[in-house]
């Protein structure tokens, strides 16, 4: 294989997909036709734990633990990844199970964009692992996605 061919990204990484937050009905039939693509999907959600700083700090009360905001809006396969986070990124736990899964690259999507997204991106690349945002399935709610998207495309890579 030529240095110019890319291998192609078999692992998908759905951020906080779940009830607690206004994903557009039309992103998230996109994301789900998206997701077929993948041969491994991880599916982030928020758990937001009383005393956790986005209750004291930031003052949302969504997705407590066991609440119906947790739920997420596409259903994972048998063989796919969930991990709940109390924070943006994803823990050294969750981590070393991508590690062990012999994870190295990974493609991104998801709410939101300058949040959660960009938490999680963080948190793979301090770990070794390649992140690619796919900005077609992103978005977010505080309105700055375009913001957000800018960060990742100094740090990491935008797909087309």
């Amino acid at each position: 294989m030529s240095a110019a061919v890319k291998r192609p990204h078999t692992t998908l990484v759905l951020v906080d997909l779940q009830r607690g937050f206004p994903v557009p009905p039309a992103l998230l039939a996109r994301i789900a036709r998206y997701a077929q693509r993948f041969d491994c999907r991880v599916f982030t959600r928020l758990i937001n734990p009383p005393g956790s700083l986005f209750r004291t700090w930031l003052k949302q009360k969504c997705c407590a633990p066991g609440s119906p905001d947790t739920e997420l809006l596409l259903a994972p396969a048998a063989d796919d990844l969930v991990f709940d986070k109390t924070g943006y990124g994803l823990s050294p736990a969750q981590v070393r199970r991508l590690h062990r899964r012999g994870i190295k690259e990974v493609t991104i999507c998801g709410i939101d964009t300058d949040a959660c997204v960009l938490g999680v991106m963080y948190s793979l690349f301090d770990a070794g692992i390649v992140c690619r945002a796919q900005p077609r399935y992103c978005w977010s709610s505080t309105g700055l996605h375009r913001a957000g998207l800018k960060i990742i495309a100094t740090q990491f890579e935008v797909l087309d």
